[in-house]
């Protein structure tokens, strides 16, 4: 199927047939999938004790491959289930990992783990065996921080990853954090920078494919407008950025030689930033602060006396709030709030929910051709993980004591 074709004329027949679209009516989905394996958990073998298995990829096989930060090591699991190797340990030698921060798998089974105080991506082969180191610096003798991307995406041909472009300080706090749905860092730097990063030198080599908006212009002395739209992008089989850079549902295709491949939407327009939304979002965050304090702060480091953390925390409490009450607002309300491809090419499309602070909101499937296909209610379902071959998808589950099982599902093939 020539993709880019069979949406550049959808899109004209669309364009065509209705000068001026209603509000558009969601088709419902059944978020029903029935479950192929589990693997982790409390009672798991020792290969599936998962500590942070925060990134994840299949291969063409339906293997999934999983990175565990916090035990330095990528765990491949079969398609059935079954443990198959892993590959890394904690250390500073070739194949150990210091800060294992990304995971890249690609299609025929190699994979890459991003390491940013090693300043390199490390690629191993199918069975696990380290082939090389790249350098993410294509400047000598760099050490190669500066060159580090955000949203690593594996190029569907090998050899390269698709990213979008981070700032040193957008690159080490996203080190740090996890993101939400794993998808979006909003920091600074570089962020809209759409890039093409080959390795297979010694040294990454980054070209430049494209520049999406980033509403306003960084400002490193202010805060950016609350609402103000981030980019969501992911990358279709055949190569296409699928991205979004605006309040609108207005889903950009970008070809991996820069050029545009057309515009997919749905009549879903963004909501007007009022005064009463604006106070509504300021009591929530208020109230989140008081409940939750500064999240990973919380924590009292061990070097620090009590007087000195209770001083500490005071003093950020207080300048957080501050910073609510100031906050400025966009005059508009995204519509989407996540973005993800499917194995074969379909998009899901994450909408803000019923509260204008709420991400997790209804998922609308795009099928390959870009047309419609229906809409999973809000709370039925996450973005999953990761998407692999005929119609795999992983999710994470927690239980009561925050141990994590890995879950792999299997899709219909309305959505995959």
């Amino acid at each position: 199927m020539d993709i880019t074709r069979t949406i550049a004329c959808t899109l004209l027949a669309v364009a065509a047939a209705a000068p001026a679209p209603a509000i558009a009516q969601d088709r419902p989905l059944t978020a029903d999938f029935p479950e192929v394996y589990r693997a982790g958990g409390l009672n798991g073998p020792d290969w599936a004790q998962f500590t942070n298995p925060s990134r994840m990829g299949f291969d063409a096989a339906g293997n999934l491959y999983v990175l565990d930060r916090s035990a330095f090591q990528v765990v491949v699991i079969g398609p059935g289930g079954d443990f198959m190797i892993t590959a890394g340990r904690e250390g500073g030698g070739p194949g150990e990992f210091r800060n294992p921060t990304d995971l890249l798998v690609w299609r025929d089974g190699r994979f890459g783990v991003v390491d940013i105080e090693h300043g390199a991506y490390q690629l191993f082969g199918p069975r696990g065996e380290l082939e090389r180191f790249v350098r993410m610096s294509s400047t000598a003798g760099e050490a190669g921080m500066a060159a580090v991307r955000n949203r690593l995406r594996p190029d569907p041909s090998g050899g390269a990853v698709f990213a979008e472009g981070a700032g040193i300080g957008a690159s080490l706090f996203a080190a740090m954090t996890e993101t939400r749905g794993g998808d979006v860092v909003d920091v600074g730097g570089e962020f809209g920078k759409l890039e093409r990063i080959d390795l297979t030198g010694e040294a990454a080599v980054a070209e430049t494919l494209a520049r999406a908006r980033r509403i306003p212009p960084d400002d490193p002395d202010r805060d950016r407008p609350h609402f103000a739209p981030p980019v969501y992008w992911d990358l279709l089989p055949d190569r296409t950025i699928a991205y979004v850079d605006s309040t609108a549902y207005e889903i950009t295709l970008l070809g991996a030689d820069g050029q545009a491949r057309g515009v997919l939407t749905r009549p879903i327009p963004p909501e007007t930033v009022t005064a009463r939304i604006r106070t509504a979002v300021r009591e929530h965050l208020l109230e989140e602060l008081d409940e939750e304090g500064l999240g990973a702060l919380n924590e009292k480091p061990e070097f620090m006396s009590e007087d000195m953390w209770r001083q500490m925390t005071e003093q950020m409490t207080a300048q957080q709030r501050e910073r609510i009450e100031s906050q400025e607002y966009f005059p508009e309300i995204p519509v989407v709030r996540g973005l993800r491809a499917t194995w074969d090419g379909s998009l899901w499309v994450q909408r803000r929910g019923a509260d204008p602070w709420d991400y997790e909101g209804p998922i609308d499937v795009l099928g390959p051709n870009g047309e419609y296909r229906g809409t999973f209610a809000a709370g039925e379902l996450e973005m999953p993980r990761a998407f692999g071959p005929n119609g795999l998808v992983a999710y994470v589950e927690m239980d009561e004591m925050d141990v994590p099982t890995i879950v792999v599902k299997r899709l219909p093939r309305v959505v995959r």
